[in-house]
């Protein structure tokens, strides 16, 4: 007799998968894919299967509860792709599963659903009906039909007792069907038409259409200046993947980004009846879970509609389970947000490359200021380059000035060059877009008797003052509380705020501007669903002369009608313990700078620095990449840095600091002396306390990858050492070690 059973990975952190017996009444419901329901110890959990076996000999397997699925969530090269992620990046299977998934889609509650009630006419004969308002809603449902039950509320006032006469009389029927939520819902675009492509343009799309044409992998660069037209090269790119029946998938970096992208997409293709979808935290479970739903179908005749042509998402739409990819993009390929920080610590630009090497797919890198490891890539021939060096339009690149703040005049943060520059812009009737990287009205208060500060009780990092709702912040763990009258040191009542963030910006500003519109794009402003879209409108509309934020404003957006841009503080990220600051800045400031100008008008930007000879400023003045690139890839062959070495950080954490101290010591005494693995530390991290937990690193430095891996072959033992209170992360390729 065939005994079927199922190989599962349990959405939990196990180290591997575990198998299950099929029941008769499922052995032929389930297939790879799917989420089930099964026995873990006493309670039950969720599992996607990972394979089904005809002939299963192991003994006293417990059956699979129940399948929850009525399709596969992933397809088998999905699943693949998934394992390896796992692998590379050490870390559980199931808990990777899980992050792939639609938030929701993990635990054992029903996914999401909503109900949507359509009013028919049972017959055309019509009794004599006694009120005027049941004929009146009895001929509205015949001309209109089927007619949402929402619909008829809000034309007829109280119609619920109306539908149940005609109901009782058999002269309508109710017929209630699950709907999908629409992301898109009042968006509405207008037709967009194909540009005249450049010659660089063109050569770049034939370049992308030849390889999705030969269904190879071929890994682009696309490095082109801000304004260069980068957008136009996809949107022609994925025309050609569509029309041959293919599917696309675009990465953006963050969430902000996604509402002006989607809508030029949505522009191009909706026109030639080509379905744009969204996949991003941003979106509610139960959208992402339709979403999903969507693209898995992809246009089966199951009467939820067509398939999805094309995805847009941040950097978990990695996964999205498209069956017929043809190309992916990555658009700010650069940028650190593809990089998630906790959990399942991926970096979604790499795991692009991965998904395309597999499913032999075109992969287009774009940036402006590309990361220096895809630079370098490209140099040594494992990406094809594909330059971009002018602005569409013959427009030119905006003039850069640097503002010495060490001898310059200023007045509330502002030097006198940028309140000139403002002042001019606002006569005319142009927009200024002003950069503070740090968001609050100040970092903190400080007292000017004893230079004491208001410090998270959970995090070694004073808080910040947001004066607007009266409460200091942590922005690493969120814990707020009001200010006291008097200091938390020594009782005097000198608490001033110190530094200026983009809260204390934008007042600055209003006072000094009064008859100007002025708006902030941070996190404190745009956290609401649909706010960051609704600023992006208003610029658009040129509703707002002033805009004020933190890095947020340097993310591809395009406003025509911004012709000066303001960098305050711009030595900031310079100063950080970080190998990548320069890398960072330089990156920060020219995205920053490309806001300018991007219309009809010349760009201008200032920037005020106290080290205006540094050479990362010099290099972003003069809006040069390669100088920068030459200058600062010497620094890293030396060190042994990416992209000439290749680095793991161990993160040992927990609420008792001498025990992630010994466990620290211990676990580099351990991998200490390992061959062509250099062990830096145990070292606290920069923020040696966050979230209440202490936090000790272990950096491994190799010039080749395959040390790496063997030795991160046996991180299950090293866990098996630490008590139950510390916890170990293992970080492959880090971004951010603070």
């Amino acid at each position: 007799m065939t005994v079927r059973c199922a190989e599962v990975a349990l959405l939990a952190p196990l180290p591997r998968p575990l198998t299950y017996l099929l029941p008769d009444d499922l052995a032929m419901q389930v297939q790879p894919g799917m989420r089930v329901k099964v026995p873990l110890g006493r309670r039950s959990a969720v599992g996607v299967v990972l394979a089904v076996t005809d002939d299963c000999s192991l003994p006293r397997l417990k059956p699979v509860d129940e399948v929850l699925d009525e399709l596969p969530l992933l397809n088998e090269k999905l699943l693949e792709f998934i394992r390896r992620a796992s692998a590379y990046y050490v870390h559980p299977l199931g808990l990777a599963l899980k992050t792939a998934l639609p938030a929701g889609l993990g635990s054992l509650q029903s996914a999401p659903k909503i109900k949507q009630t359509k009013v028919y006419c049972r017959t055309a004969q019509q009794l004599e009906l006694r009120g005027a308002m049941q004929r009146q809603v009895l001929d509205y449902i015949e001309q209109h039909q089927p007619v949402d039950l929402a619909v008829l509320r809000e034309q007829f006032s109280s119609p619920y007792s109306v539908l149940q006469r005609l109901e009782s009389l058999d002269l309508i029927r109710y017929d209630v069907q699950e709907t999908a939520r629409d992301p898109f819902v009042g968006l509405n675009v207008s037709a967009d038409l194909p540009q005249v492509l450049t010659t660089e343009q063109a050569s770049a799309v034939d370049a992308i259409s030849a390889a999705t044409a030969e269904q190879a992998f071929v890994p682009f660069l696309l490095h082109g200046v801000t304004g260069s037209g980068k957008t136009e090269v996809y949107l022609q790119s994925i025309q050609a993947v569509l029309a041959a029946g293919n599917q696309a998938l675009v990465l953006v970096p963050e969430i902000a980004l996604t509402p002006q992208l989607v809508a030029r997409f949505r522009a191009r293709f909706e026109a030639q009846q080509r379905r744009v979808g969204v996949l991003h935290s941003g979106m509610s479970a139960a959208e992402r879970y339709d979403m999903w739903r969507a693209i898995v179908r992809d246009g089966r005749d199951t009467g939820e509609g067509d398939g999805v042509d094309i995805v847009i998402g941040a950097r978990s739409a990695v996964f999205a389970p498209l069956s017929r990819l043809g190309i992916i993009v990555v658009d700010e390929e650069h940028d650190d947000s593809y990089k998630q920080s906790e959990g399942f610590r991926y970096q979604g630009r790499d795991l692009a490359l991965m998904r395309g090497q597999m499913e032999k797919v075109p992969v287009v890198l774009g940036s402006a200021t590309p990361a220096l490891t895809s630079y370098r890539r490209a140099q040594q021939g494992a990406l094809r380059c594909l330059p971009l060096p002018q602005r569409i339009g013959d427009r030119t690149l905006p003039q850069v000035e640097l503002v010495d703040m060490r001898t310059a005049t200023v007045e509330g943060g502002l030097s006198e060059p940028l309140i000139e520059a403002i002042d001019e812009r606002l006569q005319r009737g142009e927009q200024s877009l002003l950069l503070l990287n740090r968001r609050g009205f100040s970092p903190y208060l400080l007292c000017g008797d004893c230079g004491g500060s208001y410090r998270c009780p959970n995090c070694d990092i004073t808080l910040t003052w947001h004066r607007q709702v009266a409460q200091l912040r942590c922005h690493y763990c969120d814990y707020m509380q009001p200010p006291k009258d008097c200091c938390p040191q020594c009782g005097g009542a000198a608490m001033e705020p110190e530094g200026m963030g983009t809260e204390r910006l934008a007042a600055e500003l209003q006072q000094r501007f009064p008859g100007a519109r002025i708006a902030r794009m941070d996190r404190d402003t745009t956290s609401a669903k649909g706010a960051q879209q609704a600023l992006v409108s208003k610029m658009e509309a040129r509703q707002v002369d002033i805009l004020v934020g933190t890095q947020m404003v340097a993310k591809g957006h395009d406003f025509a009608a911004v012709t000066l841009v303001g960098i305050l503080d711009a030595d900031a990220t310079l100063n950080f313990p970080d190998f990548r600051a320069a890398e960072r800045s330089f990156s920060l400031l020219a995205q920053v700078a490309g806001r300018a100008g991007r219309g009809e008008l010349q760009g201008a930007v200032i920037v005020q620095t106290y080290a205006p000879d540094n050479p990362v400023l010099s290099c972003a003045v003069d809006h040069d990449y390669h100088t920068f690139a030459e200058q600062e890839l010497p620094m890293r062959q030396m060190l042994l840095y990416p992209p000439y070495g290749y680095l793991v950080n161990l993160l040992i954490s927990g609420l008792d600091r001498k025990s992630v101290e010994n466990c620290a010591e211990q676990l580099a005494g351990m991998l200490d002396g390992t061959a062509g693995v250099e062990v830096l530390g145990p070292a606290a991290c920069p923020l040696f306390r966050l979230r209440n937990r202490y936090r000790m690193q272990i950096l491994l430095k190799s010039e080749t990858r395959p040390p790496l891996r063997q030795l991160l072959a046996g991180a299950a033992q090293w866990r098996k050492n630490f008590p139950a209170t510390v916890s170990l992360a293992i970080d492959v390729d880090p971004v951010d070690m603070m």
